[in-house]
């Protein structure tokens, strides 16, 4: 007869091989699904939106909330499928009971707008979107600042909470909050003018964009080009990095492919203008 403490660790032995193997299992379907989320990223940022469908789709289906928001997007935007915003709406809102940052801030300003047939219920929107700030998204604490800054869709303007969301959004390393802080400081808007600090926030705007256009992401290069093309976030007017930067991007197939091209044809009818005068 085997003693009751040695079956005990017999057991707790088989118990812990058990947990062991599933761990691994798990594990390497986290793997295999964190590869097939970054390949439909990918595709996704080149406008290959029939194979981000695919890829995205049976994970959405399993419950991943990143996978849902890609769906989203794709049924909000008309991309690779037909346009359907009460889709996207659904899509959204499943990441969003699981607390997905980004499906919050989505839902949360669909809210405030009333868009992809939510209802208006701007108090709802607005909870919603610090909700997904508070669960990390930098880019919705940017969003809400504009909210305040602007005075839209019936969220009251007041450029002092404007700075504050600004500020979050900057210290958590958005690059649009970066720039808008800048230029709140150059302004005087809500802050007190300080060219120091805006110059600093700025300077961290234009390093953060051309780290990621230098890494070859489309949409940083066609912001980078436009930077230089109109002044502004502590750039000066240069044509000839503007059309660099806008090139760079219309030669990648990218959502943003249409209006990088539009970029570099407004830089050359503004040259071919200079030199005809």
């Amino acid at each position: 007869m085997t003693h009751p403490v040695s079956q005990s660790v017999d057991g707790l032995a088989r118990h812990t091989r058990a947990v062991a193997l599933v761990a691994l299992i798990l594990g390497s379907a986290g793997t295999a699904f964190a590869g097939q989320l970054e390949d439909a990223d990918r595709a996704f940022q080149h406008a290959d939106y029939a194979t981000a469908f695919a890829l995205w789709r049976p994970l959405a289906e399993h419950g991943n909330a990143r996978a849902e928001v890609g769906l989203g997007r794709l049924y909000d935007s008309g991309f690779g499928v037909p346009k359907d915003h009460a889709q996207a709406t659904v899509w959204f809102q499943k990441a969003a009971n699981q607390g997905d940052a980004e499906g919050e801030c989505i839902v949360g300003l669909g809210y405030v707008i009333g868009a992809g047939g939510q209802p208006q219920d701007v108090s709802r929107g607005v909870a919603l979107m610090k909700k997904a700030v508070d669960h990390g998204n930098a880019g919705c604490a940017n969003q809400i600042g504009e909210l305040y800054r602007n005075g839209l869709f019936g969220v009251p303007k007041d450029h002092v909470e404007a700075v504050a969301w600004h500020r979050r959004g900057a210290e958590m390393g958005d690059a649009f909050a970066e720039g808008r802080l800048g230029t709140d400081y150059e302004l005087g808007i809500g802050v007190r003018q300080d060219s120091t600090l805006a110059a600093y926030w700025h300077g961290k705007f234009v390093e953060h964009v051309r780290k990621e256009a230098d890494r070859g992401d489309a949409v940083a290069q066609l912001i980078l080009g436009e930077s230089y093309q109109w002044g502004g976030s502590g750039l000066v007017t240069d044509k000839a990095a503007a059309m660099y930067w806008c090139k760079k991007a219309a030669q990648q197939k990218s959502r943003v492919a249409d209006s990088a091209k539009q970029c570099v044809a407004q830089i050359e009818r503004a040259s071919f203008a200079t030199e005809s005068k």
